[in-house]
This record gives structure tokens, C-alpha cells and sequence, in this order.
């Protein structure tokens, strides 16, 4: 990557979290979902109501938190509601958060769920979703026009 070996570590995770999208688009991701279904899925298709055509990666997502630490800085990445605290062992200040959670009631992420043309019920994307960004989930990613950030 080569953000990563240009020490832009900031740009590494963020391209990160993007090429994971664009591999549960592929059809190797398509196929690998599918393994994860048939192995444990059980017996009912949960997936069946989204036709031939719908890839299983438009109604999949996770969260995700990573933490890279360099010899002077540590780089904090997240998408949803996972978190991540710097913990230490004594000093004022114990516990740092690192992360901040993307919740649909955040005003910042309602201002960019609204100017993707969705909306926030009950602090639900569309209604449905409980946070407001992740890997896969692709059925809220659907305008190509904007921006992968937007």
C-alpha cells in the first residue's frame, strides 16, 4: 500500500477500510460470503428475499476498529460502533477513547446520512441500520455520484 510505505498511516487505514469494500464487492468476496452463509447460515436462507441478482455484500456489513502504533504516534481507524481505549496503568487520566462511535443521532453523521438522500428514525439510518458507517452494507451505499466518505 502505498500510503503505508510513504508513512501516511493516517491514509493507510483509511485506504484499508476502503479496499475492504471494494473485496466484498468482488465476486472472490461474493464467494466467501456465500461459503460463511452455507457453513452457518442453517438451514433458512436469510438471504432468499433479495433475488438473483442482489450480491449478499448489499445487506452484510461489520464494524471494524484498528490501532496502529509507531514508535512516536498511535492512529486510531474505525467504522460503526466498535470502540477502542488507550487503558494505563496509573496517572490522571486512565482511560483515553481513541474511537468514536458513528451513530446515526451524532449530528455529524445525520448532516451526511441526509445529504446521501437518506434519513435518521428512532437514531436508525432509513430506520433500520443502528449505526451510520461500516464495512459491506452496501443497500446504504447505493449513489456511485458521491464520494466514498459522503
Amino acid at each position: 500500500m502505498p500510503e503505508f510505505k510513504s508513512k501516511d498511516y493516517a491514509g493507510a487505514l483509511k485506504a484499508c477500510f476502503r479496499r475492504m469494500d471494494e473485496i466484498l464487492e468482488s465476486e472472490e468476496g461474493e464467494a466467501k460470503l456465500k461459503e460463511i452463509q452455507n457453513k452457518h447460515g442453517g438451514t433458512a436462507d436469510p438471504f432468499s428475499s433479495m433475488g438473483e441478482t442482489s450480491s449478499i455484500a448489499s445487506f452484510t456489513g461489520c464494524t471494524a476498529t484498528v490501532v496502529l502504533i509507531t514508535k512516536d504516534q498511535i492512529y486510531c481507524a474505525n467504522a460503526g460502533d466498535s470502540r477502542s481505549v488507550l487503558g494505563r496503568s496509573n496517572g490522571p487520566k486512565m482511560c483515553e477513547p481513541l474511537s468514536e462511535d458513528h451513530k446515526p443521532e451524532n449530528p455529524g453523521e445525520r448532516a451526511r446520512i441526509e445529504a446521501a438522500g437518506g434519513f435518521v428514525e428512532e437514531n436508525r439510518v432509513n430506520g433500520s441500520l443502528n449505526l451510520s458507517r461500516s464495512m459491506g452494507d452496501f443497500e446504504y451505499k447505493s449513489k456511485k455520484e458521491l464520494k466514498y466518505t459522503e
